[in-house]
């Protein structure tokens, strides 16, 4: 090698160098701020037990299977079977029997600050003496809902519980989650994003959430371990720090145009629920299977929109249960669900009128088969 390319060479050999020293400084500085925060989290009170939330790779976060603890205030319960859906406290994990009320919804189908047999989703199962599948997700949309039910298809699930009724709990906040990448929980401590509905010029496209796997891992990592410092916690964020700092860039561009997300959305509320009811018909198209949507009010003056009602009216296996009517009905007092996740009284309520729809289509059935079986 000649004296001026080993001269240039040594250059380059030592630029480099440098440059990896203050990549590696810097990893390590964003790594102990990063476990700073992760230790601060645990100072404030987590409500769910440890490993409730986890990441999937085709939903972005789910419930996971087998989670048996109570919340934080131990107010309630909470209980997974192995096949992913709530169950109360004493149930096996592990048997199950088809052919039950399986619902789909976030928060307000769960039964947030409720017992899992206060729900409606138990309410109906009981009263027609079936078994229960509630498959609500805190912090769900419509399109959350829709993969969470298309993973239980492809997982083979579906098949297993073959459901004879399907509840999508509906409320109007799920509309804007639907159409938008930030979170209802969003945070700088853990940022994150979800999948949301977008278009493609003309075509309705499901935009895929970012892989948040490392940063679920760490927050159950510092949950189960405590905010003290560790060489193996250390080692994990240090290789996770680029994960870190893609998804943080990332959640804060999105932060700053999240204003025509809610004020000039791509995607109308007919185009949600479309995409949304379809997709679920779609996925039990089993004409014995009745789908009923349930809508839940969070204020006296909630109502099925009209974009609601245009698409049911065009969806005819698709009935739809009015749980701001039902909660007139039955003399619910606003306090059990204005502002706040219904309470056991606005579930019962819910849970009669669906039972009261359920009634009136078991009964047409029945007048449609002997209809047929005498040759009228």
């Amino acid at each position: 090698m000649k004296p001026g390319a080993r001269k240039k060479f040594f250059y380059w050999i030592y630029m480099l160098s440098v440059i990896v020293f203050l990549l590696v400084v810097f990893n390590a500085i964003l790594s102990y701020q990063i476990h700073r925060q992760l230790g601060r989290m645990l100072t404030k009170t987590v409500r769910w037990p440890v490993g409730t939330y986890i990441f999937d790779p085709g939903i972005g976060f789910d419930f996971a299977c087998n989670v048996s603890g109570p919340i934080s205030d131990s107010s309630f319960y909470v209980k997974t079977h192995r096949l992913g859906y709530r169950i109360a406290e004493q149930e096996n994990p592990d048997t199950y029997q088809p052919g039950g009320v399986l619902s789909l919804g976030c928060s307000l189908t769960f039964g947030d600050e409720i017992n899992a047999g206060q729900t409606f989703t138990q309410f109906i199962a009981d009263s027609l003496n079936l078994p229960a599948y509630n498959y609500g997700v805190c912090s769900f949309s419509y399109i959350h809902a829709l993969l969470k039910a298309q993973k239980l298809k492809s997982d083979g699930i579906l098949e297993k519980l073959q459901p004879k009724y399907v509840i999508l709990g509906c409320w109007k906040g799920l509309l804007s989650r639907s159409r938008t990448p930030i979170p209802p929980y969003r945070s700088k401590k853990l940022p994150l994003t979800v999948a949301y509905l977008d278009k493609h010029g003309e075509t309705l496209v499901v935009r895929p959430h970012t892989n948040a796997r490392s940063i679920f891992e760490l927050a159950e990592l510092y949950r189960k371990e405590g905010p003290g410092f560790s060489f193996e916690k250390y080692a994990k964020i240090f290789m996770a720090v680029p994960r870190f700092l893609y998804i943080y860039l990332k959640n804060h561009s999105l932060y700053k145009n999240m204003s025509k997300y809610y004020l000039e959305p791509k995607v109308t509320a007919y185009e949600v629920y479309d995409y949304y009811f379809t997709g679920i018909e779609k996925l039990f198209p089993d004409p014995q299977t009745r789908i009923i949507v349930l809508y839940m009010p969070v204020s006296t003056q909630d109502k099925p929109d009209e974009a609601l009602l245009k698409v049911l009216a065009e969806k005819p296996r698709l009935v739809l249960v009015d749980g701001a009517q039902a909660v007139q009905d039955y003399g619910v007092d606003k306090k059990y669900y204005q502002g706040r996740h219904p309470q056991p009284q606005a579930h019962l309520a819910y849970a009669r009128a669906a039972l009261s729809v359920i009634r009136s289509l078991q009964d047409s059935t029945q007048v449609q088969s002997m209809n047929a079986s005498s040759g009228k």
